[in-house]
């Protein structure tokens, strides 16, 4: 068993891991999934450009629709992005786009995940915290004021009970109320990318976060997304864990504590509507171990040869 072990570390590249040798320009598309840490990600982009060099624009250009199938709408988005000047980052909540079928140098793609169920869970809460329910009655004055009741119901009894759409997993429901989800949005903007748990989407996106994405991390392994970060894109996140670790408090915004415990009927219910969802997600976080141990193989090594 050691044996193998040694072998299947020696065989780990960072240069085979590494997407980042592929773009075509010095700037990174951070399409952001909803829930998952990406304020805090943004925030540590800001603080890393002062010190090495590059802008960071947020939300400054409508993107393409997120169940769009008009390619004129995507290469206008991309159009514009063009005229930012490098080196940059943009971040956007929309879906992965194929910068090459528009004759469009290539970015560096980079996002987040986070464990569907506790992602879903945590939208759901998020959009009850009062000052973000608030900020919503503020943009939408002419949106009714939801009950009490609708404040205290849990997640839980909310999915039991098939209320709110917000709580229906439904695959034959286009959109569940979360086009964000992590199929859809790392599959891009093809009719085929729609269907909620879908297994082909699962696959194309699976595809992209191989051969298009530098890095797919978590702060779920804070150390291991900073360091993988640094490792395979250092022109934009050398010294990440420094920033991100001189000012920790910083970089954690848009919390909204909660009860994460499901109980065991509703866990079970979930984990079937979102088996996909969750193997994709294993997916992400399987390769980004990868690319960590690629980078930490020589003191393994030397740690597994002590031993």
């Amino acid at each position: 068993m050691g044996h193998w072990w040694a072998l299947q570390l020696q065989s780990l590249d960072p240069a085979q891991l590494n997407n980042t040798v592929h773009a075509e320009r010095d700037f990174i598309f951070f399409n952001r999934l909803e829930k998952v840490g990406s304020q805090s990600m943004t925030q540590l982009l800001g603080k890393l450009g002062e010190r090495n060099g590059f802008a960071t624009y947020r939300n400054e250009i409508p993107p393409s629709k997120p169940n769009t199938e008009l390619f004129e709408e995507e290469e206008e988005f991309v159009q514009q992005l063009l005229e930012l000047v490098d080196p940059a980052v943009y971040v956007e909540h929309t879906n992965w786009i194929n910068f090459t079928s528009h004759n469009m140098p290539k970015p560096i793609y980079i996002n987040l995940v986070r464990h569907p169920i506790q992602k879903v869970m945590s939208a759901y809460y998020y959009r009850r915290h009062p000052m973000i329910y608030a900020n919503a009655i503020q943009r939408r004055p002419n949106k009714p004021v939801d009950t009490k009741e609708y404040f205290d119901r849990t997640f839980n009894d909310c999915v039991r009970q098939q209320i709110a759409p917000e709580c229906v997993f439904d695959s034959h429901n286009p959109f569940n109320n979360d086009w964000r989800r992590f199929a859809l949005h790392l599959c891009g903007n093809k009719p085929v990318c729609v269907q909620f748990n879908s297994q082909t989407a699962t696959q194309i996106a699976k595809w992209n976060v191989e051969k298009e994405y530098a890095v797919v991390g978590s702060w779920e392994d804070t150390n291991i997304t900073l360091a993988v970060l640094e490792a395979y894109i250092p022109r934009f996140f050398s010294h990440a864990t420094e920033v991100y670790y001189s000012g920790r408090d910083r970089f954690h915004i848009n919390t909204t504590p909660h009860n994460t415990k499901l109980d065991d009927d509703i866990e079970a219910m979930l984990k079937m509507q979102f088996a996909f969802e969750i193997e994709l997600y294993n997916f992400c976080k399987q390769r980004l171990y990868k690319q960590y141990i690629a980078i930490q193989k020589e003191e393994l090594m030397r740690q597994f040869e002590a031993h």
